[in-house]
């Protein structure tokens, strides 16, 4: 037989056998020698583990089909933490999570399943339960303080930064002993979060952040489409905005400028555009076209904005 009728023949075999791969290598729970190794179906695995008032859960693959997943149970509610790395589930309320995110949850009852559709898929979950869980939310008073709101029991999901990345890591490279265990855990715990917490209120205080510089955005376009209106101020533009003259103030603070100075900058600006364009309108004129009592408080005004009175600008356009 020639070489290259044998190297086809061992081409052939080496194709027709099944490829073996272990799918736990590369999981994070896999360094813990302790943890339980098993495949939910033939292409999803699962590594568990539990201790004391921890429990651990990662799932890894790529189901075929639709498929529903449990997490293990303990006494009392557990809270968990998710890092969703690949893929995504759905809870029993349908609200369905998303890839490189973290979210923290609540699930009490025993028979709440997570449903799995059928694409890659890897997800760590991190839950603590009985007097530990207690003592975690004494710590953390503003991730305690988000469950406590009515009906909460799914927290708002963060983008997934290179700080969880590098816990999780470090998690892969412990030595895992029987008296080291617990500490490791509970050390990586505290530190994950603790970190949720902060990302958390950083979210939260930007989301409420949003609808005042929406509106801010919205009041400052409408302030330049209406500036020659003699009537405009802020109960006006909060009519037109359909917003409270309150909610309209706050959406300026801590801007540079207040919606008054907002307005007197635009008929500022458009008497400089007058005084430059229109040499046969006198200062006094466009003071009383853009509603300012007199030239004086018009001259006033204008030299604090553009350090020169109307006249000082008019003859400098000349000088050029």
């Amino acid at each position: 037989m020639s070489q290259k009728n044998v190297l086809n023949i061992w081409k052939e075999t080496v194709s027709s056998k099944p490829a073996s791969r272990d799918m736990f290598k590369g999981m994070h729970l896999a360094a813990i020698k302790q943890a339980t190794q098993q495949k939910l179906t033939e292409h999803l695995s699962v590594i568990q583990f539990d201790i004391q008032d921890f429990v651990l859960s990662e799932i890894k693959g790529h189901p075929k089909s639709l498929i529903s997943f449990s997490l293990p149970a303990k006494d009392g509610n557990v809270l968990w933490l998710c890092f969703q790395l690949h893929g995504k589930f759905t809870f029993c309320n349908g609200r369905t999570t998303q890839p490189d995110t973290l979210l923290s949850f609540v699930i009490s009852d025993e028979d709440e399943s997570l449903t799995l559709p059928a694409e890659k898929q890897w997800a760590l979950f991190i839950g603590i339960s009985g007097p530990s869980r207690q003592q975690l939310l004494a710590e953390l008073p503003a991730l305690r303080k988000q469950y406590e709101q009515p009906k909460t029991n799914i927290l708002k999901a963060i983008p997934l930064s290179h700080i969880e990345r590098q816990l999780l890591e470090s998690l892969s490279k412990k030595t895992f002993g029987s008296f080291s265990t617990l500490y490791h855990i509970g050390q990586l715990i505290l530190k994950l979060y603790t970190n949720y917490q902060l990302q958390l209120i950083r979210k939260t205080t930007q989301d409420n952040d949003l609808p005042h510089i929406q509106l801010y955005h919205q009041a400052v376009a409408y302030i330049r489409e209406n500036y020659l209106d003699q009537a405009l101020n802020r109960e006006k533009i909060a009519e037109a905005l359909h917003c409270s003259w309150r909610s309209l103030s706050r959406a300026f603070e801590g801007r540079p400028i207040s919606l008054n100075a907002t307005i007197l900058s635009f008929r500022l600006y458009k008497g400089r555009e007058l005084l430059r364009k229109q040499s046969d309108l006198s200062v006094e004129q466009i003071a009383l076209m853009l509603y300012f009592p007199n030239a004086k408080h018009f001259t006033v005004q204008y030299k604090k904005y553009f350090h020169l009175t109307p006249r000082e600008e008019r003859k400098a356009i000349k000088e050029r």
